[in-house]
């Protein structure tokens, strides 16, 4: 009986000392280049509004045959420019630059400005009458869709439009008015992309300018930052040593209370030709980390990780998991997200996956990839992991 009380004691001492072990803290696995990770914590008051303060966590399954990867950030293509001119510049004629035919020009009047007719606007290129092929007022542009103001006129240029500076009047203008010219048929872009789609307040970034084309010779850009609250900065552009340009800047650290992503927006001339563009990116404020360490549940396929908040929100964590295929290449199964609201100090998030959602053969060893840790109050995503933890 002693025998057997003995034999019982230790195997619940190493049940014990398994299910211990399941739980202890590893670190998360070294940072990637591309990983986003908060060098830093600011504090900030909870955002105004209602939030959800119930945990939530969910799985679904991943078919193992797909493969999963990252969008890149968004490559901003424009063959077109803006101008803003006064109405004294208009009455006398405004210069605009063409490397193709049939460009499309739109003259929008700001608040207060007269409204005018296509009958008022005169396009001439090399002192000869340019013919309108097509014309639209606000009415029309609303009914395809546009956002256009009162008074916006939008031609298509037609019979004698080509390369050169085309010149538009409009003799009965009065006020400020913004010109868009675009040209569908240029054979001059300009290609605008962040490195990164997202980033932290404080952080450096840097922005690729180059032009494309076949007649593409000298670029000359210049750039300005654009916070959601509209103010602005500018930032110095550099040239490569392939002859494209970009920007490189740091964001600023202070906090913008008004939602939205940040703009870079680029204004630039090839061989003379205008060429605007804007990239978009978010920008989050670092309110929150992980912890840099993970525990395991292996019979239950959780995941736990510990959190370090600064401020006051609800805070939530998205992860992969990969597992080992008969041929022992590794697949995702599952994905799972978890969210709770979490006041300043420490708090635990957890990932919890299924066990159905492993295929037949499929099993250890096991990674967690594309972590991903976001601020849901603040609409902000604070950490990026590719591969997170092997187990």
């Amino acid at each position: 009986m002693r025998s057997f009380v003995l034999r019982a004691a230790a195997a619940a001492a190493l049940s014990i000392l398994s299910i211990s072990s399941a739980f202890a803290a590893q670190p998360l696995l070294p940072a990637g280049g591309q990983d986003q990770i908060p060098t830093r914590l600011v504090t900030l008051p909870a955002p105004q509004g209602v939030f959800e303060h119930q945990p939530v966590s969910f799985a679904w399954a991943l078919d193992p045959n797909l493969a999963l990867g990252d969008t890149p950030p968004f490559l901003a293509q424009s063959r077109e420019y803006w101008l803003t001119v006064q109405d004294r510049e208009l009455q006398r004629g405004v210069p605009l630059p063409m490397s193709a035919a049939n460009a499309l020009i739109r003259v929008s009047p700001a608040p207060g400005a007269a409204a005018l007719r296509v009958d008022d606007l005169r396009v001439s290129l090399q002192g000869r009458r340019v013919g309108i092929a097509r014309s639209a007022d606000a009415e029309a542009l609303r009914q395809a869709g546009m956002d256009a103001s009162a008074g916006t006129q939008a031609l298509r240029l037609g019979s004698g439009s080509g390369p050169g500076k085309a010149l538009l009047q409009a003799a009965h203008a009065q006020g400020r008015y913004v010109i868009h010219v675009f040209e569908p048929d240029s054979p001059i872009t300009l290609k605008v992309q962040a490195n990164r789609s997202r980033a932290l307040a404080g952080e450096p970034m840097r922005v690729a300018i180059a032009a494309a084309g076949a007649r593409v010779g000298t670029l000359r850009a210049n750039a300005l930052l654009v916070a959601p609250d509209g103010r602005s900065q500018t930032v110095e552009v550099r040239t490569a040593a392939d002859g494209s340009q970009y920007a490189a800047f740091t964001l600023p650290t202070r906090a913008v209370a008004a939602a939205g992503l940040w703009e870079l927006q680029v204004f630039s001339e090839v061989d003379g030709i205008p060429r605007d563009a804007r990239t978009a990116f978010a920008v989050a404020q670092p309110t929150a980390r992980l912890a840099g360490r993970y525990a395991v549940d292996g019979s239950r396929m959780r995941v736990s990780l510990p959190v370090q908040v600064a401020s006051p929100g609800r805070y939530e964590a998205r992860g992969t998991l990969y597992a080992s295929a008969p041929d022992g290449s590794l697949r995702p199964v599952s994905e799972a997200h978890s969210a709770a609201w979490m006041d300043a100090g420490s708090g635990t998030l957890v990932l919890q996956f299924q066990r159905d959602h492993l295929p037949p053969g499929y099993g250890a060893p096991f990674e967690l990839r594309q972590l991903e840790f976001n601020d849901q109050t603040r609409f902000g995503t604070l950490e990026t992991r590719e591969r997170a933890a092997r187990f």
